[in-house]
């Protein structure tokens, strides 16, 4: 069975342990700049404990769409907290909270694995750390940035789904899920659900297609895709999450199993032990 992402992430926090470790037996004998960039990267341990927790809360906003429609009484209400609220708000409300919680969870990751898989000018670039889709799936972007091994395998298996994740995330924060006088979804009593209207799903996919440059064929071979997006958008978020993972998984792997091979052979180098 594949690792997930949280699996993934407490693989990243042992490394930076083992950092942590090493520091404080060879921190003396490191050039200061070299020290520098290596607390940098510990002082991330902390920020996972914070990472496995949002991921918690991502499920949690997941829950709360889950059957959302089925709870509507007679006026078109649905429970939120102790109250009762408009089905169109709580979806709404719902919605925003999932999809800002998984892209913030990505931003944070990706700004982590950027200081080792990106160039310095944008890995190390505290005002605008590195990012999933202009460092990673973006190819104008990634050819400049990004490591030579990564530079295109991220982009080719996951580029679809985790740019259709980002236009949707942009399209409810930014434009409040309307824009035009056409809103995102096809009604907003609960007999409509989730379902997507033409004009919003079809903004939704020309954006990814104009602006982060990658089209359907970008995406894993075999991955499994909803034949009707439209009917739900939680199955949308529900697979686009998965790929999303997974393209972290891939960055958390790369960058923790470089760290794990090198790492330990730089030590050792330190301490005048050659391998």
């Amino acid at each position: 069975m594949s690792k997930t992402l949280q699996d993934r992430l407490h693989d990243a926090k042992v490394v930076l342990d083992h950092v942590h470790a090493a520091l404080g037996r060879h921190s003396t004998r490191l050039p200061r700049e070299v020290e520098t960039s290596f607390r940098a990267l510990v002082d991330y341990r902390t920020d996972i404990d914070h990472w496995l927790g949002m991921l918690e809360a991502r499920a949690a906003a997941c829950r709360l769409l889950n059957a959302l429609e089925t709870q509507a009484d007679l006026d078109d209400c649905v429970p939120l907290g102790a109250t009762r609220v408009k089905y169109q708000h709580v979806r709404f409300i719902g919605v925003q909270a999932y999809v800002t919680t998984n892209w913030a969870l990505a931003d944070r990751i990706t700004g982590m694995v950027g200081r080792i898989l990106c160039t310095p000018e944008a890995g190390l670039n505290g005002v605008n750390p590195a990012h999933l889709i202009s460092h990673f799936v973006t190819r104008d972007k990634i050819r400049k940035t990004t490591a030579a091994a990564l530079f295109e395998s991220v982009r080719q298996s996951f580029g679809w789904p985790i740019g259709l994740s980002y236009a949707i995330r942009n399209h409810f924060v930014h434009d409040g899920a309307q824009i035009g006088g056409s809103d995102f979804f096809e009604g907003s009593s609960a007999a409509s659900a989730f379902q997507i209207s033409a004009d919003g799903w079809d903004r939704v996919e020309k954006k990814v297609e104009a602006e982060y440059r990658v089209d359907r064929l970008c995406h894993r071979a075999g991955a499994s895709w909803p034949s009707t997006p439209q009917d739900d958008l939680r199955v949308v978020l529900a697979v686009c999450e998965r790929e999303m993972d997974d393209a972290l998984g891939v960055l958390l792997g790369s960058r923790v199993g470089h760290c794990g091979r090198t790492w330990p052979s730089w030590w050792a180098r330190i301490d005048g032990v050659h391998e």
